[in-house]
């Protein structure tokens, strides 16, 4: 294996363990100790979808779209979904084109849950690189919204 697969093996391997390693940051103990912080009693799924409709709007994702998010079927889609509308911050709406299509869009309370969230996030986030320097930090995001640019380029949608 050549220098430079090496190199993007370790970088896979940095950001496997800094979304799924215990104590990596989108890793199962800092997602626990972040969403306990939050109002209510959103899953780590619901905020998955949440951040799902977030990201997917507009227009907002159907229910088809939350199954593939989630790797599951529709009946457990829509299990997830009805949780989100009774608490709130999530309505079902039909497509303005086709009637037939029903979407999932956040609620007001659904946004301001989700800005909360961000603020914890990055406060989290804040106290995990208390250490780093400001040149650090910039250039770390420079790097991480050249890599997010690289992979919408190179990769099929």
């Amino acid at each position: 294996m050549d220098e430079r697969a090496m190199s993007v093996r370790g970088l896979d391997h940095a950001m496997q363990e800094l979304r799924h390693g215990r104590y990596g940051f989108y890793g199962p103990l800092v997602r626990e100790r972040f969403l306990d912080r939050l109002p209510g009693t959103v899953s780590p799924t619901d905020y998955r979808v949440l951040r799902f409709i977030e990201a997917s709007s507009p227009p907002p994702p159907q229910l088809s779209d939350v199954a593939a998010l989630l790797l599951v079927d529709r009946a457990r889609a829509t299990r997830v979904v009805d949780q989100l509308v009774m608490d709130c911050l999530v309505v079902r709406v039909r497509d303005e084109v086709d009637q037939r299509i029903r979407r999932v869009e956040l609620t007001d309370a659904g946004r301001r849950h989700l800005a909360t969230a961000s603020a914890r996030r990055s406060h989290l986030l804040g106290e995990a690189l208390a250490d780093w320097s400001d040149e650090d930090l910039r250039s770390l995001a420079a790097y991480l919204r050249r890599l997010n640019d690289s992979v919408a380029r190179h990769l099929p949608a």
